[in-house]
C-alpha cells in the first residue's frame, strides 16, 4: 500500500485489535467518545481542511487531545503532507504517523480486507484437509484410524492435499471457515509404516492446494460405534468448528470398504445438496407417499 513512515517509531509495537478502520473527524471537532485506540486511524483531504480552518491554538488542541489516546497509527492519504501540529502530536506521542498516496475510500478497503484477514480468530484441528471435486472436505476421526492413508488415496486419483495432521481453521466470517495447513507441515504426510513423506515432489504440484473453504466434514468412525440407527443418516447433521456449524457425514470404517470411493461420494452427495438435490428428503418422501398410498 506503499506507505511510509512519517514519525512515531517508537510507537510500532502497538497492537491494532480490530478490521475496522475509523476517522477522527468527530474528535478533531473536541468529541472523543468511542474513538478507539486499538483501531487504525485515517485523516484524509476533509479532515486536513477542517482543521486549517480552525485557529492555531485550537488545531494544536484538538490534536493534541486525539494523539494524547495512545491511538494504534494514524494515515494521512493522498500524499498530503500533515500540518505540523499533527506531525508534533505523532512525536510527542510516539504515535505512528504513516503517509500512503492512496485515496482514504481506496485504503480502508484495502486495509480493512488486509486486517479481516489478519486478524481473523484462528484454532487448530487434528485431521486430514483435502479439495476433492472443488469442495473443502475435512476427515476426522480417532487418531490411527486411518485418515491419512485415505487422504493419499485421494490424493492419488487425483483430489488436492490442503493439510495433513494438523489443520489451521481460521474464521472469516460468521459462517465462512476456512482451512490451510501450518507452514512447518505444507505438503507433507505422516504414513505409518513410510514415515513422512512430500505429496508436491511425489505427484506434483497440482496434488497441492494452499488454502479452501470447509463444506463438508467427514467423520470416521469404528464399524462397532456406528449405531442402527444411524444407517440412514440425519438429514442435517452438522458439527460445530470454532463456532461454525459445518455439514457433517459419519462413516463407519472396516477392511474391505473403498473408503476414498465413499469419501468421493459424501463430497458429491454434498455438491447435490448445494444444487437443491437431496436424496434422503427425496427416498423419505417418495416412501411416505407410497405408505400413505397403501394405508388409504
Amino acid at each position: 500500500m506503499k506507505l511510509t513512515l512519517l514519525a512515531g517509531e517508537a510507537g510500532l509495537h502497538r497492537y491494532i485489535d480490530h478490521p475496522r478502520i475509523q476517522k477522527p473527524s468527530l474528535a478533531f471537532a473536541g468529541f472523543l467518545y468511542n474513538l478507539h485506540d486499538y483501531r487504525l486511524q485515517v485523516v484524509g483531504s476533509t479532515e486536513i481542511a477542517y482543521l486549517e480552518s480552525l485557529s492555531e491554538e485550537r488545531q494544536r488542541k484538538v490534536v493534541q487531545d486525539t494523539f494524547a489516546l495512545g491511538l494504534a497509527g494514524v494515515v494521512i492519504t493522498r500524499g498530503i503532507d500533515p500540518p505540523d501540529c499533527i506531525l508534533r502530536a505523532a512525536r510527542d506521542t510516539d504515535t505512528p504517523l504513516i503517509s500512503t498516496p492512496m485515496t482514504s475510500g481506496q485504503f480502508m478497503t484495502d486495509m480493512t480486507l488486509l486486517l479481516s484477514h489478519r486478524l481473523a480468530p484462528v484454532t487448530y484441528q487434528h485431521g486430514v484437509y483435502l479439495d476433492i471435486f472443488g469442495l473443502g472436505v475435512l476427515l476426522i476421526g480417532e487418531s490411527g484410524i486411518g485418515k491419512s492413508e485415505i487422504g493419499l488415496e485421494l490424493v492419488a486419483r487425483g483430489h488436492q492435499l490442503v493439510a495433513d495432521d494438523m489443520v489451521q481453521l481460521v474464521r472469516e466470517g460468521a459462517d465462512v471457515l476456512v482451512g490451510r495447513s501450518p507452514d512447518p507441515l505444507r505438503d507433507h504426510m505422516e504414513i505409518r509404516g513410510m514415515g513422512v513423506i512430500n505429496i508436491r515432489q511425489l505427484f506434483g504440484a497440482g496434488a497441492i492446494t494452499p488454502t479452501k473453504r470447509v463444506q463438508l466434514v467427514v467423520e470416521l468412525v469404528h464399524w462397532d460405534a456406528f449405531s442402527e440407527e444411524e444407517r440412514l443418516a440425519p438429514v442435517d447433521d452438522t458439527i460445530c468448528l470454532h463456532d461454525v456449524h459445518i455439514p457433517r457425514s459419519r462413516l463407519p470404517i472396516r477392511p474391505g470398504r473403498s473408503m476414498a470411493i465413499l469419501v468421493e461420494v459424501a463430497a458429491k452427495n454434498r455438491l447435490l445438496k448445494l444444487s437443491g438435490v437431496d436424496s434422503n428428503r427425496q427416498f423419505a418422501k417418495q416412501l411416505q407417499a407410497r405408505i400413505r398410498g397403501e394405508a388409504t
